[in-house]
Order: C-alpha cells, then sequence, then structure tokens
C-alpha cells in the first residue's frame, strides 16, 4: 500500500481545498438572493458538465495515461475557485461551479489510478484508504473555511485556489504514471459492449441509486440545519467534522477487514441499510441530538458504501477500458448530481420535515438491484 502514498497525499490536499467551500456555498448563494431551488440548481451545474466530461476524462487517461489528467484537471480546477473567489453575482457562481464540474469529472481517473496499483482482492482496502484521505480533507476542510470567512467569502475561494496550485506541483513531482496507454485504446463500440456485462451494469446503477441519495441529502444538508436548527456555516461545519471522523475511523481501521471477511458486496448492502435508517429518522428531527443520530447512520453508510462499490466496479472493468468505465461510473454520479438537488430542494420548500424520504427510496432500490444482482466474472 506504500505505493499509494503518492495519489493519498494529493487526494488529501485536493479534497481539503474543495470542502473549504461546501458549507460555504449555499449562504455566499443566498447572499446573492439565490432561493432554495437556485442553490439546488448551482449544484446541478456542476453535474451538468461534470457528466459530460467525465467519460471523456476517462478515455483519454486510458489513451495518453492517467497522470496528466488529472494535471489538467487540477489546473482547471484552480481557475475555478479563482473565478468564485472574484465572485459579484450569481452568474459568476454558476460559469465557476460549471468549470469546476469539468474539473471534478476526473475523480473516475483518481479511482482508476488506484485500481491500476492494486490487486483485486485489496481493493476495498484501497478505496477505504483513499476514503479515509478524502474524510481527513472533510475534516479540516469545513472547519478551516469557517476560520477564513470570517475574513469575506473571497478569502476561503482563494485559499482554495492556493491549495490546487500545491496539488500541480505534487502532481509534477511526485506522482508517477500508473497506467500504460494502450497501442490501439478502446474505440466506443468495445466500451459499448463492456456496459452490456449484467454484473458490471446492475453494479453501475446501484451505484447510480446510492449518488441519488447521497446527493438529495447533502445538496439540503445546510440549508436543513439552518431552518430546523437555526444553524449558520459555523455550526454547519462542525457536523462535516463529525461525518468526516466516522468517515474516516470506518475506512482506515474497518472497511478492510469487513471486506475480507464478509465480501465487497455485503459490506455494500449493509451500508445501503444504514442510509436508508438514516433518511427515515430525518422527519423526525428536531433538535441536536436527534440530528446527530441521523449523521451517524448517514456517515456509517458512506463509509461502507463508497470503497466496496467503487472496488467491485473497478475489479469487473476490463483494464484496458478501466478509465472509461470508471468515467461512466463518474458520470452517473453526475447524473444524480442534476436530478437529486432539484429534487430535494423542492421537497425541502415544501415541507423540510419530508426532505429524507425520496433519498429513502433511492437507498430501498439500491438495496434491491445490489440484493438481487449477480456476481459477474472479474476482467
Amino acid at each position: 500500500m506504500t505505493k499509494l502514498l503518492p495519489i493519498l497525499a494529493i487526494s488529501f490536499v485536493d479534497v481539503l481545498g474543495f470542502t473549504l467551500l461546501i458549507p460555504l456555498l449555499p449562504y455566499y448563494a443566498e447572499h446573492y438572493g439565490a432561493k432554495p431551488y437556485v442553490v439546488g440548481s448551482i449544484l446541478a451545474t456542476v453535474a451538468v458538465f461534470a457528466l459530460l466530461a467525465a467519460p471523456v476524462w476517462g478515455r483519454i487517461s486510458d489513451r495518453a495515461g492517467r497522470r496528466v489528467v488529472l494535471l489538467g484537471s487540477q489546473i482547471i480546477s484552480t481557475l475555478s475557485f479563482v473565478l468564485l473567489g472574484i465572485g459579484g453575482s450569481l452568474t459568476m457562481i454558476f460559469v465557476a461551479r460549471a468549470i469546476e464540474g469539468v474539473a471534478g469529472a476526473a475523480v473516475g481517473v483518481t479511482q482508476s489510478y488506484v485500481a491500476d496499483l492494486t490487486e483485486p482482492k485489496d481493493r476495498p482496502r484501497a478505496f477505504g484508504l483513499v476514503g479515509a484521505a478524502w474524510g481527513l480533507g472533510f475534516l479540516f476542510g469545513p472547519v478551516l473555511g469557517a476560520l477564513l470567512v470570517r475574513y469575506g467569502y473571497p478569502v476561503p475561494f482563494f485559499a482554495a485556489a492556493a491549495l490546487q496550485v500545491v496539488t500541480i506541483v505534487m502532481t509534477i513531482v511526485i506522482l508517477p504514471e500508473s497506467h500504460q496507454p494502450m497501442e490501439h485504446p478502446p474505440s466506443l463500440r468495445d466500451i459499448g459492449t463492456s456496459l452490456v456485462v449484467p454484473g458490471l451494469r446492475s453494479l453501475l446503477f446501484q451505484s447510480f441509486f446510492f449518488a441519488l441519495s447521497f446527493t438529495m441529502w447533502i445538496a439540503v444538508f445546510a440549508l436543513f440545519a439552518e431552518r430546523v436548527l437555526g444553524f449558520g456555516p459555523a455550526q454547519t461545519s462542525l457536523l462535516y467534522v463529525v461525518m468526516a471522523s466516522i468517515g474516516i475511523v470506518v475506512q482506515l481501521l474497518i472497511i478492510g477487514r469487513l471486506s475480507e471477511r464478509f465480501g465487497a458486496r455485503t459490506v455494500a448492502l449493509c451500508g445501503l441499510s444504514f442510509g436508508v435508517i438514516a433518511m427515515s429518522f430525518v422527519a423526525f428531527v428536531h433538535d441536536v441530538p436527534t440530528f446527530l443520530v441521523t449523521i451517524v447512520f448517514w456517515s456509517l453508510a458512506n463509509a461502507f458504501v463508497r470503497p466496496t462499490i467503487v472496488a467491485l466496479v473497478s475489479d469487473f472493468a476490463p483494464p484496458d477500458r478501466r478509465g472509461t468505465i470508471m468515467g461512466v461510473n463518474d458520470a452517473l454520479n453526475s447524473f444524480a448530481l442534476i436530478i437529486g438537488p432539484l429534487v430535494s430542494t423542492s421537497i425541502l420548500s415544501y415541507n423540510v420535515h419530508l426532505v429524507g424520504i425520496a433519498p429513502a427510496a433511492c437507498g430501498l432500490f439500491a438495496i434491491a438491484i445490489g440484493a438481487t444482482r449477480r456476481q459477474p466474472v472479474p476482467a
């Protein structure tokens, strides 16, 4: 696992910069007069451009290698954070987030990089380590953002841009290439053929419904905390710290052992069940203690599901098409990010206590797909 240290370090700094913004963006948009549905539209803008870019990034990584794609995405991301710092209007926020959608679509390439360096039996643990690195970013990023926003909204955005510059330098200096481009890279027909494999197709749909559940909840999380508990950016950031702490412990110390003993499929189903419990409990949240119960179950769900499903998808993706297929998986997640915020912010505008129903339903769909899916033969 030591060969993963460079990508883990880069992922941590990358996520640290990104998570500076998560608790702030809803309030930043409201600062310019945005209604809840506009906040949802901002998130959907990111997803639309990520949906378009993810398969392209993946295919380029299969042709030219992972490193150059990661470097390109980091440069584009730096530009988006600078534009957010400049700000001035909702239009600028939309433009900046569209650019970030293109940059963030390369997350599938990061996952492909990890899969390139690991054997199938080690991938749940490896993706757990990546999740822990992301969790550390989520742990420190919101806190840092809450501290910096005291000096004005532009400050954390420019800080995020500075952190992206750090990732660019790290990628150039310490990150080796993990994938040798094929002499004859896969065609779109090859990609389509691989995606009709029943087991792989079911995994992608299971991942999609989990992503839909996740994005529905995360899109309204800060607004829910604001309306039900009266929380502002500082208090909401502390909630992210709780979620990140749980995710780090589980993914760093537990997920690998559970996957080895029970299998990644079983662990994923268990995590999806935790998510359904969490979202079903949202309707009963009226104070901080009850909200913490929801947060604990939701955090366990993410920690169990994300590394195991990604590991399963990477196992059944042919090595010469891995970047593209991981990109397709990322594109489906982006499609969920288009639909989820629009649905959940509309529900929040109607009744804030009903926002957990749709995510719970999506979680049940994901469980049904996972429970009935045939085990495919790894590529």
